[in-house]
This record gives C-alpha cells, structure tokens and sequence, in this order.
C-alpha cells in the first residue's frame, strides 16, 4: 500500500506568530469522483504516452493547478523544515530586506548571493573579527574555520573579508576525504542542503480542457530548492506530481495517468537565465545515441485560493522511474534503474547506501551494479580481457558518448566534479548491462546565473569555472576558488580528461586510461561536434527556441517579480548569444585537443 499523505498541520495564532501543530489527516481536496473528461486515453494506465501532445516543441504548453489553501500553508511550513539543523535564514528571501546587487552587475550578485547563503548555513563573519583566513574560530561553541569570501584579491590576509563557517558542512566522502560546499580537501559527495524530500499535498491538475483530481504534488530539488527559498523570486519552486500517489485513498484514481505518465517532475530553471538548457541538453544527447529524458515548456499557473496566479516558465521533465521512459527508449522497464548518490556513487568502491533503487526496490539485488564495478577495478595487465569483462557488465561506448557530450556542453554538476545527476539502468534486452542515463541540466552550457562562462573538466572540490572563473581557458577568481576549495584543474577546460583526478573518477579515468576506450572516446567527441552541435544547427535551435519562450519571460506576460529564477531581464535577453558563443569556444577547444592528440 503507499504511503498515507502527510499529516496535515493545524494553524494557531499565538501572540501574533502564525505557529503550527500536527492535526492528523486532512480531508483529500477532492470529492473522490472521476472527474466529468476522464477517458481512457487521457487518465488510464493502459493508455501509450502521448509524447507528441505532452512533449511537443512547437508551442510552450500551459498547465493549471489548484491546491486547497491550507495545504499549501503546510506545503510552505513543511518547506522550512528540511535544511540541515542549524542552518539560519532559509526562506529569508522573502524579507524586502533581501535583494540582488544592482543591475548589470552579476558577479556582485553572486558573491551576494554567496554570503547570503554562507550566514544561512550557519557562518558568522563576527566570529572572525581579528582573525586571518584558515584561523580556528567558534560559533556558539561550534569550532570552524575562517573562509575568505568571494571578491576582489585583498592588499594582504588581514584585509580580506572573512566568514566562520562551521565543521559541521565538511561532510565525508567515503573514501578519505571531505568535502563542504565552501571548501574542503577534495572530495566528490554534493552537499546536501536539503535532509528529507518535503511533503505530498493534493492537487487538481488541468491541462488541455482535461482535469486530473487527487494527484500528488511536493517540492523537490536540493541546491535549486534551497537557493530558490533564499532569494527574492522564491514563489518559483521545482515540484514533482504523482498521478496516482493517493489512489488508496481515492479508488477513482487507481492507477490514474496523464496521458500515459504517472510521474513528471518541473525544473524551475533555477541558474539558467535563458531558460533553455534542460531542453537543449536532452536533446543534444539524444542525438548522440545517449538516452535522456524528454522536456518541454510549460507555463504554470497555480490557484490557492486567490485565483490563478502565474509561477513562471518551468521545464517539464519526465521521470526515468515513471517507466514510460524506459519503455520508449530501451523497450522494457523490469531492469533495475538506480540513482547514484552519496558513499560509492563515484564507483570508487561499491555500497548499496550509494546506489538508491527507483523499480524493483523490494528486492534487495545490487549483484549488476557491483559486478559492475568490480570490473571496472579489476587488473588491467591483460587489457583485453579487462575491457571484455567491463563490457560485460557495463555500456562503456555509451558512457564515452555520454562523457563527450557532457564535456563539450561544459556541465559541471555531472560525474566528474559530483558523484550525483545521473541513473543506471540494467536492461533485460541487452543482457542485463548497465546504462548510463544523464539528468539534471540546468548547470549545463557553461552558464551560470548572470550568463558568465562556466569550464567542465578537471579536479573536484567546486564548480569547474562558475561564476569567478574568469576568461574561457584562463585562471580561476583566487579569492572565489580558494573559498569553495577548488582543485588545480578547475577551469582547465581539459576535453580529453588528461588531468583527472583518478581516485575520485575512476570510471573517467580507468576508462580513458586504455589505448582503445581513449580511441573511441576521442572519435565520439569528433562525431559529437557535428548533427546537432554543428555550428548553423545549434545556433538556429537557440535562436528558435529563445523566441518561443521570450513572451513568458519577459515582458507584459512574462514571470513576476516574486515568482522568477531570472538574475536579471537582461541575463535573459543576452543569454542565446552568450550559448552560442560558448560553444563556439567549446568547439574550437575540443578541435584543439583532438588536433594534438596522437
């Protein structure tokens, strides 16, 4: 049986503050009935997926939700529980007293937007008063360390502005090291900002003069959920519905599906001021041959209980575990997928905590998933006999294609600077090997929030170039990598991953230590500068797809003040030619390179 829904919370005005209590189950918003447009093809399980209507890139799609006022009181409660303890100021965009630095200058913005989140979690710039970077300082007792934070070079350390921030951010990797969102010793393991997923709430969902009752709606994401909630714009969540996450308690919905998915999840586009990655990114990949998710736009407007009210232009993703996914694109869905993260998720050694399960979750079966990476270690003396074995077990050429895409698209937030964003998937047609599934894109195409260029390859430890990354190719801000504990290959924009980092990327670097594998790697980056990245291709796509969205953007129907990802209007305006000009220099490095190899 699912789960029940959360309990609902009861609200109390006590002396002025609005407070809150568990009040057990709330009454579903619905009436329990099938609504009056139910059909089969639109609502049953039996129905195919109707990619050409849901995903269809000709239009940007508009999808109505209602949610019953006090569940989405609960929903915003509940938002303010699931940071890690001790973390101050979450949700503190909302206070007028939290702004972005002025206009045109978005580097400003995100050293702003560092400090912010540095005092968020925890950090005091007080309790370094007198002190010099890398000093032992005490925060209510709690020992840290003074970090420098973002800005220009200091004359000397004792002019630099500095921040306590707590040891209790340095989290172990598992395999020696540590790693923290403000620095560290190397390390591959994300932060985690968020300890739990938030709750499920009820909702009805309209689109397309259709209606969907008593489907599950919460809020999702880690580093884009916490972010939104510390800026202003914080009304623009990412959320994830569940068609059927209620049908036990609601029989009408059993089994209820919108046109033949049961789970899609929305990206608000957070760090992506031109809207457009997630969709480039799945579609480069897919031409590519590497099984990717669809996406779209869609416009969502949500009632709770004001009328409707605009939330934005979202990306509409669908899920790998919702199975419709993996029917499409490899035929079958009874594979185990997995989705790596945390303790092993860098295959640097195996550990089921690291390999969460989406299907068959009752069956307590890793043996592919370990088999795999006990291949990927085993001695490599008789090369031969090693890549048989690995190929056995694991999609090696479509992990090459998937690497070559992923480097020359620059997304940082990959395998390769943090073990996380990306699914396996043992499939039954091809022998039970694992498949690498890229997702998670909204860090792609080097653009970070402003539009700066951002550099994928090298040591982990903190975005490969980000926002204080300087030129394409060229050193990294000193105060910015020293303060985030970026390693030596950070920027390096190195496309043949000569320099990585081995003992925290052993798939890359094991990999790409064999003459062969390095051979087809090389031939998939050449192929994969041509189709779709081509030149006239690619910039025609970004300058298609940005007029289609720009209305819902900007302008008199674009996203309000209180409900945006956007850092500026003007990081919206100028980002396809920052895109295009990205990948220009992505294509005239990977030439470069491939020029040089031998």
């Amino acid at each position: 049986m699912r789960e029940n829904r959360a309990t609902a919370l009861a609200f109390l005005t006590i002396g002025g503050v609005l407070a809150f209590a568990p009040s057990g189950p709330a009454p579903l918003a619905q009436d329990g009935k099938r609504p009056a447009d139910w059909s089969p093809a639109s609502h049953d399980d039996d129905a195919v997926p109707d990619y050409e209507r849901l995903f269809a890139m000709d239009r940007v799609h508009e999808l109505r939700i209602r949610i019953a006022p006090e569940d989405f009181l609960a929903m915003q409660q509940d938002l303010a529980t699931v940071r890690p303890t001790g973390m101050r100021g979450f949700g503190a965009a909302r206070d007028s007293s939290s702004r972005p630095s002025p206009a045109g200058d978005p580097i400003a913005a995100i050293r702003e937007t560092i400090g912010r989140l540095a005092t968020a979690l925890g950090g005091s710039p007080e309790a370094c008063e007198a002190l010099e970077p890398g000093d032992v300082c005490s925060i209510d007792g709690t020992a840290g360390e003074c970090r420098a934070l973002p800005g220009a070079e200091p004359a000397s350390p004792a002019e630099a502005e500095l921040i306590c921030m707590p040891q209790q951010f340095a989290l172990p990797d598992g395999a020696g090291g540590r790693i923290g969102f403000f620095g560290g010793r190397g390390g591959v393991n994300a932060p985690q900002l968020i300890v739990r997923d938030p709750i499920y709430v009820p909702v009805t969902v309209s689109y397309d003069g259709r209606t969907w009752v008593s489907v599950g709606m919460r809020y999702k994401g880690n580093s884009s959920l916490f972010m939104s909630a510390m800026r202003p714009g914080a009304g623009k969540v990412p959320f994830r519905l569940d068609f059927d996450r209620y049908e036990d308690e609601v029989p009408a919905t059993l089994d209820q599906r919108f046109y033949g998915f049961q789970k899609l999840t929305f990206s608000s586009n957070y760090s992506d001021d031109s809207m457009l990655k997630e969709v480039l990114a799945t579609e480069v990949f897919r031409d590519q041959g590497v099984p990717a998710a669809r996406a779209a736009f869609y416009r969502i407007f949500v009632d709770t209980g004001n009328g409707d009210e605009y939330w934005g232009l979202y990306t509409m993703i669908e899920d790998p575990a919702d199975g419709a996914m993996l029917e499409a694109q490899f035929g079958d869905d009874d594979g185990n997928l997995y989705k790596p993260e945390g303790s092993g998720a860098n295959w640097g050694y195996f550990d089921a905590t690291g390999f969460g399960k989406k299907t068959n979750e009752s069956e307590a079966d890793f043996s592919d998933i370990e088999a795999a990476v006990a291949a990927l270690h085993a001695p490599q003396e008789d090369a031969a006999a090693w890549r048989a074995g690995l190929e056995s077990r694991f999609d090696v050429d479509g992990f090459l294609r998937w690497l070559a895409v992923n480097s020359l698209i620059a997304n940082w937030d990959s395998y390769g600077q943090m073990s996380h964003n990306y699914y396996l998937y043992g499939d039954p047609e091809d022998g039970g090997r694992l498949h690498w599934i890229p997702w998670d894109h909204n860090m792609s195409f080097g653009l970070g929030r402003g539009g700066m260029p951002q550099r994928f390859g090298g040591a982990p430890g903190g975005p490969p170039g980000g926002a204080f990354a300087g030129p394409p190719g060229g050193p990294p801000d000193p105060v910015f990598a020293r303060f985030i504990g970026a390693g030596p290959g950070m920027a390096t924009g190195d496309l043949l991953h000569r320099q990585v980092d081995g003992r925290s990327w052993p798939l890359i670097a094991r990999i790409l230590a064999d003459d062969v594998y390095a051979t087809r790697y090389r031939l998939a980056l050449e192929q994969a500068l041509d189709g779709m990245l081509a030149p006239e291709t690619f910039d025609a796509r970004v300058r298609e797809l940005h007029a289609l969205v720009a209305p819902f953007v900007v302008g008199p129907n674009g996203e309000r003040p209180s409900h945006t990802t956007l850092n500026s209007p003007g990081g919206f305006e100028r980002a396809d030619d920052q895109l295009i000009e990205l990948m220009t220099t992505q294509r005239e490095a990977a030439r470069t390179a491939l020029a040089a190899a031998p």
